[in-house]
Formats: structure tokens, C-alpha cells, sequence
């Protein structure tokens, strides 16, 4: 009498299966959903150059060997304005920004500085 009365499911095994199944498809679109690349804000600061003084600015974003993304803008007599934004269309985490300065009569400068690119946020590097 009491086999009659036990489900089905426990009888076979089938529930513990459907809750693993559950579970496992729960963790993968966890998963997915934190890799998904968004629209993420990077914001260069060159208000320590003179006014004028910065004629080309030239961002280059990466993660380990693959570029995100690359902003080159010549600006020409006027100069650069004093912040440069920037979107990057990636997933979340640490990026390598390297910035390079073009100068109207002195040479380029270069500065390679990691940043943590979040959403919502606006990672800020400034170009000293």
C-alpha cells in the first residue's frame, strides 16, 4: 500500500534530475547575463595641459591582446577640450587604457594606465 502511495517522480528520480536541470540552467543565464557586453563610459581628463596646447589625443582600450575600442581625433589650432568621453562597448571588468598626446611643437606622450570599466559608472583616467 505505502508504494502506491509515493509520487511518481520520487519513485523513478525524476525530480531530483529536473531540479539539477533548474539549477544548472538558472547558473548559465546568470552567467550569460554578467558577460553581456553593454555601453560603458570612459572619460579623459586634460584639464592639466594648457589651453591649446593638445592638438591630437589617441585612446586605445584593451583586454589582454584584443582591443575594445579606439578613439583618434585631431582637434587641429583650437586644442583638445578639457574632458574626452568615451563609449566602450564591451562586458564589465579591468581594461588597459593607453593614451597618447600629440602636441602641437613638443613630442607625443604616452601613458598606459589600467581602469575598471563598471556599468553605470564612468571610469575616469587622467592624461598628466
Amino acid at each position: 500500500m505505502r508504494r502506491l502511495l509515493r509520487p511518481l517522480a520520487l519513485r523513478s528520480g525524476l525530480l531530483p534530475r529536473l531540479l539539477f536541470l533548474a539549477v544548472l540552467g538558472g547558473g548559465l543565464l546568470l552567467w550569460a547575463e554578467l558577460r553581456k557586453p553593454r555601453d560603458l563610459q570612459l572619460s579623459i581628463d586634460l584639464t592639466e595641459a594648457l589651453p591649446g596646447d593638445i592638438r591630437e589625443v589617441d585612446v586605445v582600450v584593451r583586454r589582454g591582446a584584443h582591443a575594445l575600442a579606439r578613439h583618434d581625433v585631431r582637434y587641429g589650432d583650437a586644442g583638445a577640450p578639457g574632458t574626452v568621453e568615451l563609449v566602450v562597448h564591451a562586458a564589465p571588468g579591468e581594461a588597459e587604457v593607453e593614451t597618447t598626446l600629440g602636441y602641437g611643437e613638443k613630442p607625443s606622450r604616452r601613458r598606459i594606465v589600467l581602469v575598471m570599466l563598471l556599468g553605470g559608472k564612468t571610469a575616469r583616467v587622467s592624461a598628466k
